[in-house]
């Protein structure tokens, strides 16, 4: 289309081997751009150089070899100069990008490559840049080598950067640093500095609810027309068995049987609050099986402290067992078969999880505060998380109440479409309006 934008994204989160829920938007992203008739390039920040031929670099962008960890007076050396640049990375197909592994893998494979009409890389540039803000207090400033800037470039995570020649807007999904500092290990100054020199020079700033929306205005003094609220968009899922084998998998793999079990998905830390989950499901009576899938985040120990046996992976009795982290179609299944979602965090700036659950029509459990009664309205059991007594009533009453299990089954659907793909395009689309740039393919 020779009316199509060109608008960039960044690959920061779509580069994480074990990503979660930023690199969940960022994929959403990327999908709704290419479908919404934008030209979609990203730019990664694998600590490989521009030079050599194009077959070199197309293959070396690629390798398994490369270090993600640069030492810090390497990093320091690389932000002397007064623009960093990102060089094209060749799609040529000498490496071919639909061929990956089924399984989990801990590298950066072709896996973490979106479709996409244009390939750019800086050398290292996310490391770099929270580098240089730590010594300059500034942005760093990127350029693109060989071609003209894009219409628009859209940072779907918080860095301290800047593509020069173009506007520049950056989506902040929640302040859980400032609101919740003591549960996550960021540098809490160079957040809160990276914020508010993005809050001073972005044309816009994007947030995925209006609880954090309003956080930010807060927070960072900001115009609250310069701050919009696009929500996260809610794909359906991409790897669905058919029911027979879908049951046949969750049998056999896990040995659960359909609505028969209790389930938590997220990285286990103390904000995810889940120690004092465990305990009210311990409390509750309930026998049903309390399924834990995630990988473990800081302090994970402490949460899982009732596991004691296989090396922290299960409970005593075997009732708790902790599945680390999945292939996405094994999330799927697990989902669309537990009798519930327990996900009730100290702090959401949206909650992906418990709409992940509703759109397959499994009840949910969750807070009544940040952006989750937000998010999940009438359509799931929201109660207080630090209340553990009202946690373990809510797992009794979801495993005992059929009628309130059945409404919630058909509630959570409904209430899920509120985040769909078409709407969250509708919403991005409005939002680069209003800064110049029409996506041609976006319906109202």
């Amino acid at each position: 289309m020779t009316d199509a934008p060109r608008i960039w994204i960044d690959g920061f989160a779509l580069s994480l081997v074990n990503g979660t829920g930023i690199a969940t938007y960022a994929k959403g992203l990327a999908t709704t751009l290419q479908a919404s008739g934008a030209r979609l390039g990203v730019v990664y920040g694998r600590p490989v150089s521009g030079k050599g031929d194009a077959m070199e670099r197309e293959v070396r962008f690629f390798d398994a070899r490369t270090q993600l960890r640069r030492p810090l007076f390497t990093r320091i050396k690389g932000v002397l100069a007064e623009f960093q640049r990102a060089h094209r990375v060749p799609l040529s197909g000498v490496v071919p990008a639909g061929i990956s592994s089924a399984g989990l893998y801990s590298h950066f494979t072709t896996s973490n490559l979106p479709p996409v009409d244009e390939l750019w890389n800086a050398n290292d540039i996310f490391g770099r840049a929270v580098v240089n803000f730590r010594i300059r207090r500034r942005l760093l400033a990127l350029k693109a080598a060989g071609a003209p800037p894009p219409e628009l470039m859209h940072w779907t995570h918080m860095h301290a950067l800047r593509l020069s020649g173009t506007r520049n807007i950056y989506t902040i999904h929640d302040a859980i640093p400032m609101r919740l500092p003591w549960a996550t290990l960021d540098h809490k100054a160079s957040w809160l500095g990276t914020a508010r020199a993005l809050a001073a020079s972005a044309e816009h700033i994007v947030t995925v609810s209006e609880h954090a929306r309003q956080d930010l205005i807060s927070l960072l003094g900001l115009p609250a027309d310069r701050v919009t609220n696009t929500y996260e968009p809610v794909f359906p899922q991409a790897h669905g068995l058919d029911p027979r084998m879908s049951l046949a998998r969750l049998r056999s793999t896990y040995q659960l049987e359909d609505r028969g079990y209790f389930l938590f998905l997220s990285a286990v830390d103390p904000r995810k609050n889940l120690a004092r989950l465990l305990e009210a499901y311990l409390a509750s009576g309930v026998e049903r099986p309390f399924i834990i899938v995630g990988s473990t985040g800081s302090n994970a120990r402490q949460e899982l402290r009732l596991l004691t046996e296989a090396n922290g992976t299960r409970s005593a009795d075997g009732r708790i067992r902790h599945l680390g982290y999945l292939p996405r179609q094994d999330v799927d299944i697990l989902l669309r078969h537990a009798r519930a979602l327990c996900f009730p965090s100290l702090y959401e700036g949206f909650g992906l999880p418990a709409i992940e659950a509703m759109q397959v029509g499994t009840p949910v459990l969750t807070s009544n505060n940040s952006a989750l009664p937000e998010v999940v309205g009438d359509a799931a059991l929201t109660v207080d998380p630090t209340d553990t007594r009202a946690l373990a009533e809510a797992i009794a009453t979801l495993d005992a109440d059929d009628a309130l299990r059945g409404r919630l089954e058909v509630e959570g659907p409904k209430r899920a479409e509120y985040f769909s793909p078409e709407r969250f395009a509708a919403r991005t689309a409005a939002l680069y309006a209003r800064l110049g740039v029409t996506l041609p393919g976006a319906r109202a």
